[in-house]
């Protein structure tokens, strides 16, 4: 058996043994999730699980070149530079072996018969590999997987990059899974799809187990494994075509509007809601609480009486009602055109038919999808914004002016771009892509001579490097093909694993400074330490995408122990427009799913804030470019100082040896019940004093007229006894106070409840008495919210349950609540009870129990009667108030 050959010939890092030593403890359920961020040995992690496990493994991989890689790590566990001669290692799915690697394509390709799997050319693989893996196995194919899987005894899948699993390859494996009740299924990736929709996360995690192990950046920056490194963001100013499109889109938005408002015909349409008009609606209000808000909007601005039943039933006052913006436009003719909730009489069917027409003729309406809040085409063209080309120019500029001989960069795109180069016909239009990039830097840049593009379609090489290019490939399959006025350039096609092995290693060199390429083929999975400049001039992906191309930059590179690396992130931008910022806010959205160094104080976390990217947050300026030369400036600044960057990562890292990502709660409000609680406790001492030294005073006048010798003595037992009348209740109420004078005191209480009920209802297996609530208070006055000394499972779940309890209330199946008034003061305090809990009635009470015990007496109520959705309405209509903001966020943090 292989097994007993395999011995890893490198001491294993602590972060590894970590993983390592549990790896039993975590498989009882069959199910081994490890998260690792790029750099931190996913794949020699694997295979020392597949050395433990001593069984027949089929690893499964999103390309070809992580296939390989398994193949190629085995020389760090058996004596042998050649690792593809083992007698017990396949790389095709028609002969497995002990240890078998294959690409999920290639597996699909395969079940399927309709080419086979080995059969696929290098150049016919970069469109094929790069799929998202949507077009799992069906039907027969997977009867013949399962088939194929009992037939060669094969007990662990091994999934890479498991992120890359989606829709039909998640049913296709769950099947599999209930087929082979035994099967150890092993799932590895740097990127967990954090950012999935619906159920999509859930469905990840049933299959996959719960993660299990978390290896981050700042864990690996720690130890050596990943090098100090730094965002930083340059903003480009959109075209102007982009700007005239925007324009146009949001003068014809607001043309529509300011007509309808004027309109007689669409305010009876309006009016003519059955809610407004109709008792018993709570149900039918649940389902789409927005469109009542936008009736009220409407009613508001247009200066009706608002005095009607709805906002009351509602429990609303004219200041929740927010002002009609283009969100409840959206809302409000969306529901007239579509929703089932109106029911439109005869007079006003003409006019909806009129409108629709007006909006399809607007081009605000396409099939049912209306854009007057967004406009998802200009989103895309802003994403792809031209701009973007004369961006990557000046981070190259800037970068090669700080970095000198020392620079090597990396573009990555979404597309080739190459149609004009193909057709030769020039059409005068300029799109975002790796050619067209590619042809810019080098025009300009002084080294234009060591820029090379490398795609799975068209690569080229400036001619003085092609001899060298030509060394490192030992294919037979070449074809060169001179380019440019003056022959500078050479294109070369040759088998692209073998192509990009060779651009790599002139890049490692320093014969290439600069490589441009597109993320599908450099994106994930590409190994080259050196880059220390990365521009990602892409549309704003999803998290995955984000945090595997980043992570192209961020090894250390063992020729260069002071390496530190810039990752540079685009946006172009119309700032005289709020639809000309959608590239930014989407900028903004992608920084939530990775954590980095703050720019604001020695603090690693998640989140755009940690940018402190003041020059171009600040509001729409009169001046179109002035926050996008201003954030440009602020940004080259920083970049000036990069040598800097390493000092404070080290200082950022320098806490205890457990620190590590802990998921978190970012909250910039305490809740109610901390002002109300307090108030009632401080009244409630107060009237105790004033009892108290009413008896004192009365015993002593009493005293006083008998005997003076005795004033002291009925003076002690007046206060004595009063103290003792309500000793019980006073002290409690001295507690309360304690607990909840500190600022942070109420958060804490929720957090310590939270804790203690995850404890009892089984969901946490350490002991609370292990664990502790943090409350971390930052210079803006917001806090942060964590659970340590538990697994990171158990913090995460802890973070989620308490977003669930601080956020604005959805649609929980149960709530715990206050109502009514004290001493004058309104107090309704509703929260949550996290799904967790509210799923069942026990676990529910045990959550209640828990809550009353810790943080204050309520109420719990089930929201599926017909009183408590009355009572969930009234709580779920505070998230759509106009004075409520987005207060609470989850986040990472390094502590």
């Amino acid at each position: 058996m292989p097994f007993d050959t395999m011995t890893f010939c490198y001491p294993w890092r602590p972060y590894q043994s970590r993983v390592l030593n549990a790896v039993h403890e975590h498989l009882n359920d069959k199910r081994l999730h490890i998260v690792a961020a790029p750099g931190a040995g996913k794949t020699t992690l694997g295979l020392e699980v597949f050395r433990i496990l001593r069984k027949p493994t089929l690893v499964l991989s999103p390309t070809r070149v992580i296939r390989d890689q398994w193949i190629d790590r085995l020389k760090d566990f058996c004596a042998t530079d050649d690792a593809q001669s083992l007698d017990w290692v396949s790389q095709s799915i028609s002969s497995p072996k002990t240890l078998t690697s294959i690409t999920y394509q290639a597996l699909h390709v395969k079940m399927a018969d309709s080419l086979e799997a080995d059969q696929l050319t290098d150049e016919e693989s970069e469109e094929a590999e790069l799929l998202e893996n949507d077009c799992g196995l069906k039907g027969d194919e997977l009867n013949h997987f399962i088939q194929l899987l009992e037939r060669h005894n094969i007990e662990v899948l091994i999934l890479d990059e498991a992120h890359h699993l989606r829709n039909e390859w998640w049913r296709a494996l769950e099947k599999v899974c209930e087929h082979f009740p035994n099967i150890t299924l092993v799932s590895l990736t740097a990127t967990p799809p954090y950012d999935s929709q619906g159920h999509e996360w859930s469905r990840y995690e049933k299959l996959c187990g719960p993660i299990d192990e978390e290896i981050s950046v700042p864990e690996l920056v720690k130890a050596g494994t990943l090098c100090a490194h730094q965002d930083y963001l340059w903003a480009c100013n959109a075209t102007l075509s982009e700007k005239q499109q925007i324009e146009e889109y949001d003068q014809r938005v607001s043309t529509l509007c300011h007509s309808l408002i004027e309109s007689e015909a669409f305010e009876n349409a309006v009016l003519s809601h059955p809610w407004l008009h109709q008792d018993d609606i709570e149900q039918a209000l649940l389902k789409e609480p927005e469109i009542a808000i936008a009736i009220l909007s409407f009613i508001k601005t247009k200066g009706l009486s608002t005095d009607i039943a709805l906002k009351q039933l509602l429990d609303l006052t004219h200041d929740d009602i927010p002002e009609l913006g283009r969100h409840h436009w959206q809302v409000l003719i969306a529901a007239l055109l579509f929703s089932n909730t109106y029911q439109h009489q005869n007079e006003h069917l003409l006019f909806v038919e009129q409108l629709k027409k007006q909006l399809n003729t607007s081009e605000l309406l396409s099939k049912r999808e209306l854009s007057l809040e967004r406009s998802k085409r200009l989103e895309r063209t802003l994403s792809l914004s031209a701009s973007k080309i004369e961006g990557c120019c000046n981070i190259h500029q800037l970068e090669f002016q700080q970095r000198g001989s020392d620079l090597r960069q990396v573009i990555l795109t979404d597309y080739i771009r190459d149609e004009a180069l193909i057709s030769g016909m020039d059409t005068g239009e300029v799109n975002l892509g790796a050619w067209p990039i590619f042809n810019a830097i080098t025009a300009s840049s002084p080294v234009s001579n060591q820029i090379a593009l490398l795609t799975g379609r068209l690569s080229i090489i400036p001619t003085p490097l092609l001899p060298a290019l030509l060394t490192q490939i030992s294919s037979q399959n070449v074809k060169t093909e001179p380019m440019g006025n003056q022959k500078q350039y050479h294109k070369v096609s040759a088998p692209l694993n073998q192509l990009t092995g060779a651009f790599t290693a002139l890049l490692m060199r320093g014969d290439i400074k600069v490589l441009v390429g597109t993320r599908s083929l450099l994106g994930e999975g590409w190994d080259a330490p050196a880059i220390n400049s990365l521009i990602l001039a892409s549309s704003v992906g999803s998290f995955m995408l984000t945090n595997q191309m980043r992570g192209r930059a961020i090894r250390i590179d063992p020729t260069n122990k002071e390496k530190i690396s810039s990752i540079w992130h685009l946006a172009a931008i119309n700032p005289k427009s709020i639809t000309g910022w959608s590239d930014f806010h989407s900028l903004k959205q992608r920084f939530d799913t990775f954590v980095g160094l703050s720019e604001k104080m020695l603090t690693i976390e998640s989140g755009f804030e940690r940018m402190k990217a003041t020059a171009i947050e600040s509001p729409i300026s009169l001046k179109a470019t002035l926050p996008i030369a201003a954030s440009n400036q602020q940004m080259t600044r920083r970049f000036h100082a990069i040598d800097t960057v390493a000092k404070r990562w080290h200082e950022a890292l320098s806490l205890e040896e457990t620190a590590r990502v802990i998921p978190s709660v970012k909250t910039n409000k305490l809740p109610q019940i901390r002002g109300y609680l307090l108030k009632r406790s401080f009244s409630y001492l107060f009237l105790q004093l004033a009892g108290v030294v009413s008896s004192a005073t009365l015993g002593t006048m009493v005293a006083f007229k008998q005997s003076p010798s005795v004033i002291l003595p009925v003076l002690a037992l007046s206060i004595l006894g009063a103290m003792l009348y309500k000793l019980p209740k006073t002290l409690f109420t001295i507690k309360v106070v304690l607990r909840y004078l500190p600022v942070d005191g109420a958060l804490k209480q929720i957090g310590i409840a939270l804790a203690e009920a995850l404890c009892q209802a089984g969901f946490v297996e350490t002991s609370i008495r292990q664990m502790k609530v943090n409350v971390i208070k930052t210079p803006e006055g917001a806090f942060f919210l964590t659970l340590s000394g538990c697994t990171f499972y158990e913090s995460s779940l802890f973070a989620d349950s308490l977003h669930e309890i601080l956020s604005p209330i959805d649609n929980p199946r149960y709530l715990v609540i206050r109502e009514g008034k004290f001493l004058g003061m309104a107090r309704d305090d509703y929260h949550a009870v996290p799904l967790r809990f509210g799923a069942k009635k026990d676990t529910a009470m045990i959550f209640y129990k828990s809550w009353c015990k810790n943080v204050s007496l309520s109420e719990l109520i089930y929201t599926r009667t017909p009183d408590g959705r009355k009572r969930l309405l009234k709580g779920k209509m505070k998230a759509f108030s106009s004075n409520f903001s987005d207060e609470v966020k989850r986040q990472d943090r390094w502590s």
